[in-house]
């Protein structure tokens, strides 16, 4: 049933705005780099894959016509033990490995870029591995959030013995919670112009996290990087679709470690699939949102509907996906301060990163995998 062509079927229209300005997106390493158990996250857990090897990433955007730049999360703070004591019990009882080799500052500023320069920083949400340690930034830095931010999670510790954020990450400056009150969208997910000039969206992208949301930015007339937070962590699930079937091969083209064959057969993977027997192993994600308690998603089934939402997206050639997580990224993309993400579809990115985390599956019938290609995470640790 994994045999011969599969013809996609149409995506649904995103609906995205025809018109509008253009901005620089760069893609930061954060090298926050977390080895976490895969059950808090994804359903199966296959065996040979009960860990996720998780980087992180975060984004500069620069709006050179209104001369402001944001950032779009931070990935983790450098001194983790410095965090509120309830997220240090958390992470010692759920994270299986850490490895933060800098801080965002530390990258920002290496870089040539001073913090004052940041007008806004954008959370995709409050989780430890996205908000940094906004202390560092300036007061001039305003701080953007998701809706119902505020009621969940301020104020911080120690005024709440028990918050999962410190007082330091607002003091002196502005929070400025995001609500999406009109019936605008793009695609499915209600929406907001951040600038007011069509250039970079905030979508509303509910289920992981109490106002969890993602970026949409204008990189070309007509292209467009997805910028999704924790919309999910592994590209499993939100791959293969009807709209992009696996291919009868990954092509030779496609970054893939160095013992699979090239072009690859997808029956390396797709006999791993929940529905090897159903015709559905091309054509359906592998994983869900996990079920299991406890997970990292507030909310599974409204998790699980922006998921299927993010698949019209990652069907469009003109979108450029990439979720915060996701290692498949790893060994395509040029990195802050090289390059930017603009020029992603005359690359290839697009294709070269859309069947990465095949990578990260275990393969029938072999036991380990002895060589992973360089850039790759394992253990929490880059491959050098």
């Amino acid at each position: 049933m994994t045999e011969g062509h599969i013809e996609p079927k149409p995506h649904p229209s995103l609906n995205l705005p025809p018109h509008g300005s253009i901005v620089t997106v760069k893609i930061i390493n954060t090298t926050s780099d977390l080895v976490c158990g895969s059950d808090g996250f994804i359903q199966p857990v296959l065996e040979g894959h009960e860990v996720l090897n998780l980087p992180t990433f975060a984004f500069l955007i620069e709006n050179e016509t209104l001369g402001k730049t944001i950032l779009f999360d931070l990935g983790a703070r450098k001194d983790w033990w410095n965090l509120a004591p309830s997220v240090q019990k958390v992470l010692k009882m759920s994270i299986k490995g850490c490895n933060i080799r800098q801080g965002i500052d530390e990258i920002l500023q290496k870089g040539g870029v001073p913090l004052g320069e940041i007008e806004s920083v954008i959370w995709s949400h409050w989780h430890w591995d996205h908000c940094g340690d906004m202390s560092l930034f300036p007061g001039s830095t305003e701080l953007v959030v998701g809706p119902g931010f505020k009621g969940a999670v301020m104020p911080g510790y120690p005024t709440n013995p028990n918050g999962v954020l410190l007082d330091s990450d607002f003091e002196g400056r502005e929070v400025r919670e995001i609500t999406f009150e009109s019936d605008f969208k793009i695609g499915q997910y209600p929406a907001q112009d951040f600038f007011g000039d069509g250039s970079f969206y905030l979508l509303d992208v509910p289920g992981h996290a109490v106002g969890h949301i993602a970026g949409l930015a204008r990189t070309t007339a007509n292209t467009w990087v997805f910028m999704g937070g924790d919309v999910c962590h592994f590209g499993g699930s939100f791959r293969p679709t009807a709209y992009a079937p696996m291919p009868q091969e990954i092509p030779a083209d496609v970054p893939m470690d160095p013992w699979f064959p090239k072009p690859c057969p997808c029956t390396f993977f797709t006999d791993l699939h929940p529905n090897p027997d159903k015709g559905l192993a091309r054509t359906e994600p592998f994983f869900q949102v996990t079920q299991k308690e406890p997970s990292w998603y507030i909310d599974p089934s409204t998790a699980q509907q922006s998921i299927d939402r993010l698949q019209d997206f990652d069907a469009d050639e003109n979108v450029f996906v990439a979720i915060a997580h996701d290692s498949g990224l790893m060994p395509v993309v040029e990195w802050f301060p090289h390059g930017t993400m603009n020029d992603w579809k005359e690359k290839g990115w697009k294709e070269a990163i859309h069947w990465g985390f095949v990578n990260d599956l275990p393969v029938k019938g072999k036991s380990a995998k002895p060589d992973l290609a360089p850039g790759r995470i394992r253990d929490g640790k880059v491959v050098e």
